[in-house]
């Protein structure tokens, strides 16, 4: 959930944290996760499908957007750093389709909303989802079951929640003024929450089922002990 008004776009603190977001990322240099074969083809077909999420959007009365994130599907299959990075090039790909798609030309291509876009659709649910699910794996039994239901269902869910209420306070705190009621703000996050959860929790549980090895997260040796 976002809102498609420029006067959100040029914060610069939206574009330092998008930058140091990725700088951390870059640190950790998770590409090396791509050196597995089996990994290469399962990374390529993510960002592709997230691409295609981030350019397929419901815009509600007054400007509110609603669009899912699969922010915690990356997070889920290839880990935090990776998933930031990865996003990154996602967000670049997907504004360059609308952008393309609108009859833009290289002097209209809007770079504010590059960052925002980043940090609300990516950044922030990205990093809700890797703490929840850090706490997932420090205080719950580790069963297949319990990585499903909780890495797939509830912190997509939770995560799409989370970061679409820090969005709706950065968006009263820097314009209060905009038309957006209580009602339509929450009636937004329950419907972008109910669309993530069940997305990512469908595809988390294909893959563990039938694809272990495209997610990084999960691990036989953890969660199918004999």
């Amino acid at each position: 959930m976002h809102t498609a008004l420029p006067s959100l776009l040029s914060d610069p603190l939206l574009v330092f944290l998008s930058l140091a977001g990725l700088l951390w990322a870059l640190t950790r240099r998770p590409w090396q996760l791509l050196r597995r074969n089996a990994l290469q083809n399962a990374w390529l077909g993510a960002m592709l499908l997230v691409a295609l999420l981030w350019m397929v959007r419901a815009t509600l009365v007054g400007g509110l957007v609603i669009q899912l994130l699969g922010a915690t599907l990356m997070v889920t299959l290839f880990g935090l750093p990776l998933a930031l990075l990865s996003l990154f090039v996602v967000d670049v790909v997907s504004l360059l389709g609308l952008e393309y798609l609108a009859g833009h030309g290289w002097s209209q291509f809007d770079l504010a909303s590059l960052w925002v876009r980043y940090v609300w659709l990516a950044l922030v649910p990205a990093l809700i989802s890797a703490a929840l699910q850090a706490l997932m794996r420090r205080f719950l039994p580790r069963h297949p079951f319990v990585f499903i239901l909780g890495h797939g269902y509830f912190t997509a869910g939770l995560a799409a929640l989370g970061g679409s209420a820090a969005q709706a306070a950065w968006r009263h705190l820097m314009a209060p003024a905009l038309p957006f009621t209580v009602a339509d703000t929450l009636a937004a996050m329950v419907i972008l929450a109910f669309g993530e959860a069940f997305l990512t929790g469908m595809l988390v549980a294909i893959f563990v089922v039938y694809r272990p090895q495209w997610v990084v997260t999960f691990r036989d040796e953890e969660y199918l002990k004999r």
